[in-house]
């Protein structure tokens, strides 16, 4: 009975102090990783950069006269009241045109930006027009 009282008491011992040991070894091998409740979320935020929109800036009513030379050609574009006309001067000789028909789709195109308004009409304006500079040639001006 000796013996048996020599095992109890050597596993009270024994026991707890491993029971410490293996709680300790436990708690500090445990990785330091946020859960996902105290984790804070990191969100982009957008900030809106402003574009620079080159937009035509005539209307219709006018009045407005645009001035343009290519080619020994040298074009002249009368707006007023929604009436349009464009006279061609080639080779000593004139050549009228009244646009007035146009001019709902010519106000719908002078809506857009430049640079769309130049990749739609260049395929339809003859070599060595440049669009921008025949716009910066309107003025506002009687006629």
């Amino acid at each position: 009975m000796d013996e048996f009282f020599s095992y109890v008491s050597k596993g009270v011992i024994i026991i707890p102090i491993v029971i410490i040991v293996l709680s300790l070894l436990i708690k500090f091998n445990q990785n330091n990783q946020p859960s996902f409740k105290t984790m804070t979320v990191i969100s982009p935020t957008i900030t809106a950069t402003p574009t620079i929109i080159n937009k035509i800036n005539i209307d219709l009513n006018g009045p407005w006269v645009c001035r343009y030379k290519n080619n020994q050609q040298e074009y002249s574009l009368f707006i007023k009241n929604k009436k349009i006309s464009l006279e061609i001067k080639a080779d000593d000789q004139t050549k009228k045109y009244d646009l007035s028909q146009y001019s709902g789709l010519l106000g719908n195109l002078i809506n857009l930006d430049m640079d769309r308004l130049e990749s739609m009409a260049k395929p339809y304006l003859p070599k060595g027009v440049d669009l921008k500079t025949l716009v910066k040639t309107c003025k506002k001006e009687e006629f």
